[in-house]
């Protein structure tokens, strides 16, 4: 397949588009091969391509095969297959994924890939829904039931942070002197393993924070709050802020800011997007749902002082 095409979806509409791949293993008790579909966000591949050749160094991560040189890129390349299921591939005849996000490459070595499939976020489901999945669930965020199979959407953000935490979300060693014990954050973020670091570091300035692993629950807590508000509730004491991941089940972040901007009690509360899939191509996505900032997740440090700005130019502190 050669490097995709521009087809994202208007901004807000809570649609996502996903490239299925494959990814064959062997069965724990007959060993018997079976073929379990994957999906990533079109959004985050650049391209799709035959096997390179490889370089291998010395002490690398925990699955990571190699690099290769595209372009003028250096490109790690990881194994899905023994990072999913513990088990070393064969790479003849296998695929490379040429993934993007956090300003970084990657590439993902797969069995094969299969299409590009349209979908509502409301059909992805939480990982909860796996009862009999051979891999750790815990490197699953989604699952899309269609009609023939199962297609479990990889936690690839979470796969980067334990291969090598340098590549995943940057340590923030500020000393922060705010105190934030006045101000309720309310975060939607599916990924435990990104939740939690932003909460470490929200905790770290005394935020109370409002953690939900969806837009959806997320916008039925905001609904509350605007319904309190409508009766004479003080908004800025029920919520302050809203900070946001865009690929999220049940309802994405654009569909979740675009809610929030466009109702009567809610507008006036800053959004930001804190995501992988932030970047000069698709911020404008961000800007057509009304974020207020938007910020590619490695930059922890940034966040905060990003939350600060809006609190004090929104006039709430």
């Amino acid at each position: 397949m050669a490097q995709h095409t521009n087809i994202l979806l208007e901004s807000g509409t809570n649609e996502l588009e996903v490239i299925e791949f494959t990814i064959e293993y062997p069965d724990r008790d007959s060993r018997e091969i079976t073929v379990q579909s994957f999906g990533i966000n079109v959004a985050k591949v650049r391209e799709i391509i035959r096997m390179p050749e490889l370089t291998a160094l010395p002490n690398m991560p925990k699955s990571t095969i190699g690099i290769f040189n595209l372009r003028g890129f250096i490109i790690p390349v990881i194994d899905l297959g023994e990072w999913l299921f513990h088990e070393q591939s064969d790479f003849n005849d296998k695929k490379l994924i040429v993934a993007e996000f956090n300003n970084m490459r990657l590439g993902f070595i797969v069995n094969d890939v299969r299409r590009i499939h349209r979908f509502s976020w409301k059909q992805v489901e939480s990982p909860d829904a796996i009862n009999d999945y051979s891999a750790d669930n815990s490197s699953i965020i989604g699952i899309i039931k269609t009609e023939d199979k199962n297609i479990l959407m990889v936690d690839v953000e979470k796969i980067i942070a334990e291969i090598n935490p340098q590549l995943g979300m940057e340590e923030d060693r500020a000393d922060r002197k705010f105190d934030g014990a006045n101000y309720t954050i309310l975060m939607a973020e599916d990924s435990p393993t990104i939740r939690k670091m932003i909460l470490s570091r929200l905790h770290v300035t005394s935020y109370n924070v409002i953690s939900f692993n969806d837009g959806l629950s997320a916008w039925t807590a905001l609904e509350e709050f605007a319904a309190r508000a409508a009766k004479g509730e003080d908004l800025k004491k029920l919520v302050n802020l809203v900070i946001t991941d865009i690929e999220m089940p049940q309802m994405d972040g654009l569909a979740l800011t675009k809610n929030i901007k466009s109702h009567p009690h809610l507008s006036k509360l800053p959004v930001i997007f804190f995501s992988s899939l932030v970047s000069n191509d698709l911020h404008h996505k961000g800007e057509a749902v009304g974020a207020d900032a938007q910020l590619t997740k490695p930059k922890i440090s940034l966040l905060l002082d990003t939350v600060y700005e809006l609190l004090k130019k929104t006039n709430q502190l």
